[in-house]
């Protein structure tokens, strides 16, 4: 197998890992860096994960696809909440939603393809196109770095005849910000007779809480043509570690996506689709007050970028992420990450980890608890006021 340069560790990970080593020791970290929730799963996913455990079909093969009754539900959530006209025939059920991305690609992506990938782009984005096809090109659109909007205009000049898919990501990872309906609408328009395939990743979709109403551009097709859909359970639930996700995918590539799944994973976890199957409607009233939580830790972090303006930021709708931009620092972030967290303990994501360009920024994550992310903020505003970065 081609092994590409530009295929590396998980930055996101690497970190998260030293972390938890860190804090294994007995060391006062506080984390800002990897995206998981910090609420504790719902009960009724629990006692329906212990129910279908003691079923012996739990322990047995599922469809490739995933179970039917499940796709279904995916399919009518995905038409209720999100507007999209799509069937069971559209679903597949992916052991996580990293993986429905990196199926898809492999479905998509022929020598010579190209992909436009918006950055700063979730950590994953480059090296699963570069393992789909070691061939392929990829052309980053940039974000502006004033307000974080994706630049239609630059899309629509980056696209060649070669360009076969466009990987956007709404509410957006590592930023917070997100894409709005009529941006998404145009973003359609530009793509429509290029006949471009537009992969959005809205794992997020459930984390909203600023004036942008979540829009998803799959709702624009009177059946998924060119759209893919991507999302999962493990952000909203609290179950990231149970890995599981889906697509929503043209009917046209779900042969190929299935033999992919065939000889890749055989199926996802049976259990957990069984426990996720069990518990529906899935439970979202606890997303209420998180996300009132969100809210009021946004204005702390907007605080913090007052009380420090030598930075400067996004300004999120949703996720629970921020990205801080600290170019007038003049240090590039994973100088400034590890200085932080070996001189303070408080953790933080280098911004290279989400492009190039993006190596004067750093993302923090709100997913920890209010007192302890009012710790965090001032043990960094400490830092930046008394540290040398001569």
């Amino acid at each position: 197998m081609i092994f590409r340069k530009e295929i590396t560790e998980s930055l996101t990970l690497k970190f998260g890992e030293a972390v938890t080593e860190r804090k294994k020791r007995g060391e006062d970290i506080l984390s800002l860096g990897l995206g998981e929730p910090d609420f504790l799963t719902p009960v009724e996913l629990l006692e329906a994960l212990k129910k279908v455990t003691i079923d012996g079909a739990s322990s047995k093969y599922s469809a490739s696809l995933g179970l039917a009754s499940l796709r279904q539900k995916i399919a009518v959530d995905l038409k209720e909440r999100n507007g999209i006209n799509c069937t069971k025939n559209n679903i597949i059920i992916t052991p996580g939603t990293k993986q429905a991305l990196m199926l898809s690609l492999m479905a998509l992506l022929e020598p010579g393809d190209e992909v436009i990938v918006v950055v700063p782009a979730y950590v994953s984005y480059v090296s699963q196109v570069y393992l789909a096809e070691p061939d392929a090109v990829i052309r980053f659109v940039e974000l502006n770095k004033t307000d974080y909007r994706l630049d239609l205009e630059e899309v629509e000049r980056t696209i060649t005849e070669h360009t076969k898919a466009i990987i956007i990501n709404t509410p957006h990872n590592p930023t917070g910000c997100m894409i709005d309906e009529r941006e998404l609408k145009r973003l359609y328009e530009i793509t429509s007779n290029k006949n471009i395939y537009i992969l959005s990743d809205e794992i997020y979709d459930k984390l909203v809480f600023g004036k942008i109403t979540h829009f998803s551009i799959g709702s624009l097709e009177d059946f998924t043509s060119r759209v893919i859909t991507l999302g999962g359970f493990g952000k909203t639930l609290a179950i990231t570690g149970w890995r599981i996700g889906y697509a929503c995918i043209p009917e046209s590539l779900m042969p190929k996506i299935n033999i992919l799944q065939q000889h890749i994973n055989t199926n996802t976890s049976t259990i957990i689709q069984m426990a996720i199957d069990t518990a529906w409607p899935l439970p979202d009233g606890h997303l209420t007050g998180y996300i009132q939580k969100l809210k009021s830790r946004v204005q702390l972090y907007t605080e913090f970028l007052k009380n420090n303006p030598i930075l400067s930021g996004s300004n999120p709708s949703g996720t629970f992420f921020v990205f801080v931009n600290i170019e007038k620092l003049k240090v590039d972030s994973v100088t400034f990450s590890s200085k932080l967290v070996d001189k303070t303990g408080v953790a933080t994501t280098p911004g290279i980890a989400f492009g190039k360009q993006w190596d004067d920024h750093i993302r923090l994550s709100l997913a920890i608890e209010t007192e302890l992310l009012i710790e965090a903020f001032k043990r960094v505003s400490i830092f930046i006021k008394e540290e040398s970065w001569k």
